[in-house]
């Protein structure tokens, strides 16, 4: 899944509603219905909106 490795600027492109030409926006319809890509997606949902962790005072 060479392709994927974009998939990080593909979704700061959907997410900043950048204007894109077709053939552009074709390549990211294309990465974002990899199966993988929605895997990465539906994990991310299942993630948890905050981590003790992170809340920790140093």
């Amino acid at each position: 899944m060479a392709d994927a490795m974009y998939a990080p600027v593909v979704t700061r492109f959907l997410s900043y509603d950048v204007q894109l030409d077709e053939v552009s926006s074709a390549y990211c319809r294309t990465i974002m219905a990899l199966p993988e890509m929605q895997e990465w997606i539906e994990a991310a949902r299942q993630e948890p909106n905050e981590i003790d962790e992170l809340d920790v005072e140093f």
